[in-house]
């Protein structure tokens, strides 16, 4: 893998990175672990997994990162309630609750009732844990009536899904680097790269490798069902407010993304069989522990790309591990096989 032009140095874009308010959530840096049984059963790359699961904060995640980031505007500003809303599993909702819990503010959750709602445990239950307010509802009309209720009452209300939506792309960029460090140090340039592609994590890591001039294939998979043609497309439009946000001299189009659909299965949050078999191996040759919504899927699709000869023995892959290992808990029939 041949180095391009950086369009900037290390430390000034640790310079720039550190002109954004930030908290302190997350315990970093977060370990790059070796799994060579693993790649001894697929007889395939050495893969090294970086473990974002270790983030430290209520089971961590990627998303303890992002507010590091996104969320010090809520503080520097005086809002005191953080909100979010998704499937009632969401890893979103349990960091938004552990985060308001730690900052001493007020998490209301606006979740669906859908299939994993009951009983509560998973996410669900660490959401109820850490003091959140809970509503699983059925429509957006509902989840409307909640925040008009809140303001009414005088709350600042802060969704940590639109509020601060790009910082959480400027967090990864932050992330890459810390990465990069750790490759460097054990002398390794990795042949890809994959992650769980919802969008800011995908982004920031791609801004990151631009920004340094390493032209690492950083290869995205979707939890939900995409035209992978709009889904590049709309991380491109994120990674070019980022490169104004951190003044670089960076321009993305779609074709400098790739992300896959496929693999998610009919819906977001359905089990496929190739995320199970993905979550059953990765526990069973290293005791890794994925999830079945994002890093199960991930991992099937790197699994299904090595079959397919992708990468050699003598290659290296790099899996980010985002977490969301909660949620396992609410899928114990599905990953089993007993349902």
């Amino acid at each position: 893998m041949s180095q391009c032009k950086p369009v900037i140095t290390v430390d000034e874009l640790r310079a720039r990175l550190n002109q954004f308010p930030r908290l302190s959530l997350a315990d970093l840096p977060t370990p790059l672990l070796d799994c060579p049984r693993l790649s001894e059963a697929l007889a395939g790359p050495q893969i090294l997994v970086k473990r974002e699961d270790l983030t430290g904060l209520a089971f961590g995640g990627n998303k303890v990162r992002e507010f590091e980031y996104s969320i010090a505007p809520a503080v520097e500003e005086g809002y005191d309630v953080l909100f979010h809303g998704a499937a009632s599993q969401s890893n979103q909702s349990r960091l938004t609750a552990a985060v308001a819990a730690r900052l001493g503010l007020k998490a209301v959750m606006v979740g669906r009732k859908d299939a994993h709602a009951e009983p509560v445990n998973g996410n669900l239950l660490l959401t109820h844990l850490f003091g959140a307010e809970v509503h699983l509802i059925e429509s957006a009309e509902e989840r409307e009536k909640v925040i008009k209720r809140l303001k009414s009452q005088g709350h600042r209300v802060y969704n940590t899904s639109s509020d601060g939506y790009y910082l959480r792309s400027v967090s990864y960029v932050d992330g890459f680097l810390e990465l990069w460090e750790q490759l460097e140090a054990q002398h390794i340039q990795p042949d890809a790269l994959y992650v769980c592609s919802g969008v800011h994590t995908h982004v920031g890591l791609a801004v990151g490798a631009r920004a340094m001039g390493i032209p690492l294939r950083i290869v995205g998979i979707s939890p939900s069902p995409q035209k992978d043609a709009a889904k590049n497309a709309q991380l491109a439009e994120v990674a070019n407010e980022v490169t104004q946000m951190l003044k670089l001299d960076l321009t993305f189009s779609a074709a400098d993304f790739e992300s896959y659909g496929k693999y998610a299965g009919t819906a977001y949050g359905a089990m496929t069989p190739e995320c199970r078999e993905a979550v059953v191996l990765a526990a069973r040759t290293e005791g890794l522990v994925l999830d079945p919504v994002y890093t199960g899927k991930t991992f099937g699709a790197m699994i299904d790309h090595i079959r397919q000869g992708q990468f050699t023995a003598s290659q290296t892959v790099v899996f980010v591990h985002t977490g969301g290992t909660p949620a396992l808990f609410a899928y114990g029939n599905e990953i089993l096989g007993t349902s």
